[in-house]
């Protein structure tokens, strides 16, 4: 009730029983909107007003585009330092004719796209077929090919949102394909199955064919091996290995590493706001690698600067007054 409260006149707030899957929930809310646009917000992230305005505009001026995204860039705060730290999210544009090439890119160099600026009508769709399949992972790699199996992702050289240092609260089993083979592998391949399956029939309901030689589902299996090839770690397999066989051994570390505090070094830009806070954008974020598909400029940097003394003042003063 108090959330409800505090929300502008106008906003609509939705209440869902907590059992329910992100993807239900989305279904369900998507399915009443009546715009042809819809932007996704996360709850871990500060999402800028002109980075969707640029993944909107590339849409409207691209029909044959189902989505669109900024770069995700990642911080952590220190007291009143904001520490621009690492480019989370930003391999760039799937724009193929065939539908079976795109799906090969977006799993290739899988990064998830699911909060952007998406064609309404095209998100509903991957909704319904992400409700299909069980588990978070899956999920969320079957939303993510139906949508470019519609039509092409735009990545957009603006920064869309900022990500915290929170980890999910699931499992990495739950989240992360190696974690889960590690933890279970039959569970792991079942799932797969079922999820293959799903995704096949969407296929050839869209009337997309396998080149000539070769069964969609061998394709669709090689695709995928690709996928799941650039999550698996030699070392830590062999160290799951060791613990199973009972060895006496640390457990396995988790695959996201820990952001840790560290000095400004060469290359790194400070930039200081009117209230004392310091914003400090790293090299690894303004010449990160590889340039020919990240370009964030200063110009960018010194524009999120002041959105952010925007949040932060609105934070240090929820009546919306600022400082």
């Amino acid at each position: 009730m108090a959330i409800r409260a505090a929300i502008p006149v106008g906003v609509r707030y939705l209440v869902f029983a907590p059992e329910m899957t992100v993807y239900v929930k989305l279904a369900e809310v998507v399915a009443a909107v009546t715009t042809p646009y819809v932007l996704l917000l996360s709850d871990r992230k500060i999402t800028f007003p002109h980075g969707a305005d640029a993944a909107l505009a590339h849409l409207l001026r691209h029909g044959d585009h189902v989505a669109a995204q900024g770069y995700v860039v990642g911080f952590s705060t220190h007291e009143n330092d904001v520490d621009i730290n690492r480019v989370v999210f930003f391999t760039p544009t799937i724009h193929d004719l065939d539908p079976l090439r795109r799906l090969y890119h977006l799993m290739s160099r899988y990064q998830s796209r699911q909060f952007s600026v998406f064609r309404t009508e095209p998100l509903a769709t991957s909704l319904r077929q992400a409700r299909l399949v069980d588990g978070p992972l899956f999920q969320e790699i079957m939303f993510m090919n139906a949508m470019v199996l519609q039509g092409k992702m735009a990545r957009v050289p603006n920064i869309i949102t900022l990500q915290t240092t929170e980890v999910s609260f699931h499992l990495p089993k739950d989240n992360d394909p190696f974690y889960w083979f590690l933890a279970d592998a039959h569970s792991f391949g079942s799932h797969y199955l079922r999820y293959r399956s799903v995704l096949t029939q969407f296929i050839r309901e869209r009337g997309i064919v396998a080149p000539p030689g070769t069964g969609l589902e061998q394709l669709v299996d090689t695709i995928h091996a690709v996928w799941l090839r650039r999550n698996f770690d030699d070392g830590v397999l062999n160290h799951a290995v060791q613990l199973q066989l009972g060895d006496a051994i640390a457990p396995l570390p988790h695959p996201i590493k820990a952001v840790v505090r560290r000095e400004i070094g060469p290359g790194d830009i400070v930039g200081a706001s009117g209230s004392g806070r310091r914003y400090i954008w790293r090299r690894e974020v303004l010449a990160a690698i590889p340039q020919n598909e990240i370009n964030i400029s200063p110009r960018e940097a010194q524009y999120i600067n002041r959105q952010l003394d925007n949040y932060f003042g609105y934070r240090k003063d929820p009546g919306g007054t600022g400082n």
